[in-house]
């Protein structure tokens, strides 16, 4: 259920940044747009100037090509213009400006907007109408006089309208305008990289509302997990208090049956079978008191207290107390340390408790005149690895799952509560506990990640 949570999330946060995306994509492409429109409009402005001064100029005469051209190298000379020109209907030029390569004349030239390599190219169609002024004589001015007025050709100038410009013969004509597209690509690019920004951006702050999202996910779930637990650490408490209590109570009796028992059979009761009925009660009062101790060891809270513990004077005062049950199958107690003199920093009671019960086991399952064997490994970072070996029938795979279950035994009278305690030491400590089967047959029991000194 968390990692469909987490999915989810995960997908509806890539669904908002995909909607982030596509929102700044249509941004950007509004602001290409918004770019070429601001120079179309700025070519616009130039062609509309050019044309108009053209035809609105011409009233200078013969002196109005030269002051064009002054017009035009004024209006190349700016740093957004690039080149301007103005063609003739076949395609020759009248006049022209700037870096005149660019400008690609031709005849019957396409009129309209391009953007390409080079620019932004601006190409507009305008018509003059013939000068109506022809070669005059002079006092064929307008003013009747006989100065040289518009049209009036000096003494040794051809005569006819080949000697004005071509401007002056009117027709079509065709005017060019190159105009610089750094501005405009130089606005699309910063607009490019702030819509990547603002992407990245929307991105790391939708990482940052998923990951604490997910954080307060998890810290709910686990303030939950630590009120359950405690909820059952507290039952678990009243509980160990209430089953100590009934072995307490159930003790005394109990030592008080044995007691009278034990009377009887030291007694000369007159009959054989008597007798053996008198010691079984003594027996039976015995196993169930060794039970009522595994159960008050089991239930009781553990609470460590580490201190260094040397392992070999450990595992020594181990094999004495062990001695009469290695002696009634003559078997062999074999050690491996790590290194001589190798401490394990661990509660000494409760680890003797712990290795004290996988010996045991071991020696129950060892075949007679066989090995129990002891090893201490060294692990990572000063920890050890204690494992309990012997060449017994090992354990079914089936049943392996269920070997540190409390009352689960595989012995005919086990308790099953000796591996059960092993293992709660071992959480105890921070540390593992575990079955392997033995490589050639036998099982190794094994308590791992022990921190060493």
């Amino acid at each position: 259920m968390r990692w469909r949570r987490l999915l989810l999330c995960v997908l509806a946060l890539l669904v908002f940044w995909a909607a982030l995306a596509a929102w700044q994509g249509h941004e950007y492409g509004h602001e290409c747009q918004s770019a070429e429109e601001m120079g179309h409009r700025q070519a616009e402005a130039v062609m509309n100037a050019l044309i108009g001064g053209v035809r609105s100029h011409r009233r200078l005469g013969r002196f109005f090509p030269e002051q064009l051209q002054v017009a035009l190298d004024e209006l190349a000379s700016s740093k957004d213009v690039l080149a301007v020109a103005v063609v003739s209907d076949d395609g020759q030029l009248v006049l022209a400006a700037g870096q005149k390569e660019l400008l690609s004349v031709s005849p019957g030239m396409e009129v309209g907007r391009f953007w390409d390599e080079t620019g932004f190219r601006y190409v507009a169609e305008f018509h003059l109408e013939p000068d109506p002024a022809g070669p005059w004589e002079p006092g064929g001015g307008r003013g009747g006089g006989r100065g040289w007025g518009r049209g009036l050709r000096r003494p040794g100038e051809p005569s006819g309208v080949e000697s004005l410009s071509p401007l002056a013969a009117g027709g079509r004509f065709v005017a060019a305008l190159v105009l610089d597209r750094g501005p405009m690509d130089l606005m699309r690019h910063r607009a490019f990289w702030l819509r990547v920004w603002v992407v990245v951006a929307g991105g790391l702050v939708l990482v940052l509302v998923g990951l604490a999202w997910v954080a307060t996910v998890w810290l709910v779930e686990a303030g939950a997990r630590a009120s359950l637990l405690e909820t059952e650490a507290k039952h678990l408490r009243e509980l160990s208090q209430a089953a100590a209590g009934l072995a307490h109570e159930t003790r005394n009796p109990l030592g008080l049956i044995r007691g009278w028992a034990q009377r009887l059979a030291d007694s000369h009761l007159p009959g054989e079978e008597q007798r053996r009925q008198v010691q079984s009660v003594v027996e039976e009062c015995d196993r169930v008191a060794a039970r009522i101790n595994q159960f008050l060891a089991f239930a009781r809270p553990c609470e460590p207290r580490p201190e260094p513990v040397p392992v070999e004077l450990l595992i020594d005062e181990l094999a004495v107390l062990l001695d009469p049950d290695l002696e009634a199958k003559k078997l062999t107690l074999r050690r491996s340390v790590s290194h001589p003199g190798c401490t394990i920093r661990a509660d000494r009671e409760l680890l003797r408790q712990a290795l004290f019960n996988l010996i045991q086991n071991a020696v129950q399952f060892a075949p007679e005149q066989g090995t129990v064997e002891i090893m201490v490994r060294p692990g990572q970072d000063g920890d050890c690895r204690i494992e309990v070996a012997d060449r017994g029938p090992g354990v079914p795979v089936e049943k392996a799952g269920l070997l540190f279950s409390p009352y689960f035994t595989t012995r005919p009278h086990g308790t099953g509560l000796g591996l059960a305690i092993v293992q709660r030491i071992a959480g105890a400590h921070g540390w593992g506990a575990g079955y392997a089967p033995r490589p050639g047959g036998g099982a190794v029991f094994w308590l791992d990640r022990i921190h060493g000194t």
